[in-house]
């Protein structure tokens, strides 16, 4: 009863901070505004069981299964059960189905009514074909009985979850970009959209796509509202030192990075219009792969962010929020001890955060404090330097950081407790 009843209060706030907050920020000139559909999306959330359908043929990845499972983090999450299409029984349909998988591979019947087309390996919205394997789209049905997250080839990332999808009832992504979002206004094929390469080149401006900053690494996108860029082609120079600097750290080798490409916005606001993150959350940088979203220009957000960025193509996706920001921290000490001082003190402050569910949680309950990503970075630390860098990158790249503690020796509280005596006396 008493978690029943945590979940009902969460569910509330969130509701309550979209309502609120929908209503009192202003937008970039030419969006279309985050609607209600992110109380159509906890709608769908709201029942015991989801059914994942797949394709015919069609089985997911435990890394899959997993992040699906893992969407829920405001109530508890529902049950999940994997069928394919042809194995779905009467009374699978009465329940949420969450399409999962190439959209081109299931029936018809189970895709009408979405509002593209469907087409030889891919799917075309507004005339536009989509064939790439990283291409996908999200959609949410007016009942929010039926969620639609399908990309064309497996062993792409999922770009709904990268993005937290809910914000529209409608997304269609090519890698790590939204090409477009937008709801339904009328009947299934009236939409009111946003059309995200427009609106790029409308903020960033033509002049800029042309003549944008490029690093050895990296191009860089300022919005043309920023009129004072003095001193940024120095800083671009000190972030190309800054990837060679922390390629070194990771043995690994420049030449085999994708080139980045990094938007720098005006206010936060406009950044998180521009990925489609509710404004209730304070994001003034995001990194989704090979592209990154800083606010104003600071190239210390920037940084940071090219970080996960480097490392997340080098060694791997991180195996949860809080390792993925504690090697992000911990990757710093390279280059300041400064960077190590200033961790460790905040760290003997809040050592009391640190805990086996901060550890191995939701990663909700890592992101309500700031002080959580120096925790995180002095662990990590301590980890690598017990178990050195390389032993820490595998089990990193192959989420099995429990079983390399355990041949350490150590259990998580274990290595809890023997990182609060070291750091007592430093």
């Amino acid at each position: 009863m008493r978690k029943n009843f945590k979940s009902v209060i969460l569910t509330a706030l969130l509701l309550l901070q979209i309502l609120f907050t929908v209503k009192s920020w202003s937008q970039p000139a030419g969006f279309v505004a985050m609607d209600d559909s992110v109380k159509l999306m906890v709608r769908f959330y709201e029942t015991d069981t989801i059914v994942v359908v797949l394709p015919d043929g069609c089985n997911i990845k435990p890394e899959d299964s997993v992040a699906v499972c893992g969407f829920v983090f405001w109530k508890e999450k529902p049950v999940y059960v994997f069928r394919q299409e042809s194995m779905l029984k009467k009374a699978d349909y009465e329940k949420h189905l969450q399409y999962f998988g190439p959209c081109f591979r299931f029936s018809k019947a189970a895709l009408a009514g979405l509002p593209l087309g469907i087409e030889h390996n891919g799917f075309s919205y507004k005339g536009r074909l989509f064939r790439q394997p990283n291409d996908a789209f999200y959609f949410i049905n007016m009942q929010a009985s039926r969620i639609y997250t399908c990309r064309n080839g497996e062993g792409q990332s999922l770009a709904y979850i990268g993005f937290m999808a809910g914000a529209y009832q409608f997304y269609v992504f090519s890698g790590n970009q939204i090409i477009y979002s937008g709801f339904q206004t009328d009947g299934n094929t009236s939409l009111q959209l946003n059309d995200m390469d427009a609106l790029r080149d409308a903020y960033f401006g033509p002049d800029s796509y042309r003549d944008q900053v490029r690093g050895l690494f990296a191009d860089f996108y300022i919005a043309s509202s920023i009129s004072d860029t003095s001193g940024f082609n120095n800083s671009v120079k000190d972030f190309d030192d800054f990837v060679s600097g922390l390629c070194r750290y990771l043995d690994v080798e420049s030449a085999s990075l994708p080139r980045f490409v990094t938007y720098f916005y005006q206010t936060r606001e406009e950044l998180q219009y521009f990925i489609a993150a509710p404004l209730w959350s304070t994001i003034h940088g995001k990194s989704f792969g090979d592209i990154n979203h800083i606010t104003g220009l600071n190239m210390d957000i920037c940084k940071h962010e090219a970080g996960h960025s480097i490392i997340g193509s080098a060694i791997g996706k991180a195996p949860s929020a809080f390792f993925d920001e504690g090697f992000r921290q911990a990757s710093d000490y390279y280059f300041s001890s400064e960077a190590y001082k200033h961790d460790l003190e905040v760290f003997r402050a809040h050592r009391n955060n640190l805990s086996v569910e901060l550890i191995t949680g939701e990663s909700v309950l890592f992101f309500r404090g700031m002080e959580n990503y120096s925790v995180a970075g002095i662990f990590t630390h301590h980890l690598i330097q017990l178990a050195g860098l390389e032993a820490f990158k595998a089990a990193y790249r192959e989420n099995r950081m429990e079983a390399l503690i355990g041949e350490l020796g150590y259990d998580w509280q274990k290595l809890i407790d023997d990182l609060n005596a070291k750091t007592i006396s430093l």
